[in-house]
């Protein structure tokens, strides 16, 4: 006489590894055995592993709970960059003011480089026009022994916008809009290192701008905060980004990694 095999059916309460050892042993005894000590082991571990989990939950819950999140900061893209690396001249997106700009070699890379003559600010404009809801960044040097006597600035809004400015001799970092200084703080550039400077004009409500501004040497964290914060209730004008440098010492003043970013609101 045949032994007669009879196939189970699946269920959603049991993993496909428990029913398929069932299914494939030869009798309906066997199957039934096998189906019961295999359901008994899934649970049992099932069951261990709740345990453990309703357990550790609170633990996890508890310990989320005493994470403080961070605050946002406030989203920005970039829409312009220079290092000049890889450039033998003045590249055509930037157009120099009071003198003529060049692109020199230099242990490191190269460098934009403002002239040392006359002792004018020279500068160069570069970007798009925008009046509001960017940032502007670069790093500069003076020469060695000449820095305390050379002044160096990020502008935004065009020539008459704003400038956050280094000045050596009087040991101020400078905020100004045209030619009128707004706001300033100590602040001392180390000789023969590179200076970095961030400016930026975003919106507030109530036709309102805040005009934001921080300077850290290369031995030096970027600042987390605005060294300076001021609110204009004047419109920007449209007007495009620069870098600028007034060559008191007589020497030229470098500039680098020039950057240009785009603020979320």
């Amino acid at each position: 006489m045949k032994r007669r095999t009879f196939p189970f059916i699946l269920t959603p309460n049991l993993p496909l590894g428990v029913t398929a050892r069932a299914k494939n042993n030869g009798t309906l005894a066997r199957n039934l055995t096998d189906l019961v000590v295999a359901a008994f082991e899934h649970v049992k571990k099932t069951t261990d592993v709740t345990r453990n989990v309703v357990f550790i939950l609170p633990l996890l819950l508890a310990g989320a709970a005493c994470v403080t999140p961070p605050t946002p900061a406030v989203d920005a893209s970039t829409l312009f960059q220079e290092s000049f690396d890889q450039r033998q001249t003045l590249p055509t997106a930037f157009t120099p003011v009071n003198g003529r700009a060049t692109v020199v070699a230099a242990e490191g890379g190269r460098h934009l480089e403002l002239p040392a003559t006359p002792k004018s600010e020279h500068g160069v404009l570069f970007g798009p026009a925008m009046a509001e809801g960017f940032r502007v960044g670069a790093r500069f040097r003076g020469a060695a022994g000449e820095q305390d006597e050379t002044t160096f600035a990020v502008g935004l809004s065009g020539l008459d916008g704003y400038r956050l400015r280094v000045n050596p001799e009087r040991q101020k970092l400078e905020l100004s809009r045209d030619t009128a200084v707004v706001q300033s703080v100590p602040f001392q550039s180390a000789l023969g290192q590179w200076t970095h400077l961030r400016l930026q004009v975003r919106a507030l409500p109530g036709l309102q701008w805040a005009v934001q501004g921080k300077a850290w040497d290369e031995s030096q964290q970027e600042p987390a905060a605005w060294m300076l914060e001021w609110t204009d209730t004047a419109k920007p004008e449209l007007g495009q980004a620069a870098v600028w440098g007034t060559p008191l010492g007589g020497e030229p003043v470098a500039v680098d990694d020039i950057r240009l970013w785009l603020i979320e609101p």
